[in-house]
């Protein structure tokens, strides 16, 4: 495979989990204080995702991407070999698994990463 699309699928991969994940970070938020039971909820939660998370998750992806490609193109030059990108994916990807973890799992990976490695 290219580097060129290499890049590009690292870039949008890296886009949409910042944006998942910032999107279920704001959907945790605002179940919180959303103090409704029932159908009136229903109602509220559909609202919500109409009104606010479309247009938020548009402009959340749209900047991600751009964060995205900054960040692997900066390590890509830092990087003195060729797989400057791959190494920058991965960074980025053990970084997202970390917040997933933690965010939608409650799963403490660097506690466990303390214990395994001494």
């Amino acid at each position: 495979m290219k580097n060129k699309n290499l890049t590009k699928y690292a870039i949008y991969a890296v886009a949409v989990l910042c944006a998942a994940l910032i999107n279920e970070h704001i959907i945790k938020y605002v179940k919180k204080h959303v103090d409704q039971q029932g159908y009136l909820l229903v109602l509220i939660d559909m609202a919500i995702v109409v009104l606010i998370f479309a247009p938020t998750f548009a402009l959340v992806t749209k900047y991600t991407k751009k964060f995205s490609k900054v960040y692997l193109d900066t390590s890509k030059k830092m990087s003195t070999s060729k797989n400057g990108t791959l190494f920058g994916f991965a960074v980025a990807v053990f970084i997202l698994f970390v917040l997933y973890a933690s965010l939608r799992h409650n799963i403490d990976v660097l506690k466990d990463l303390k214990t395994i490695l001494p």
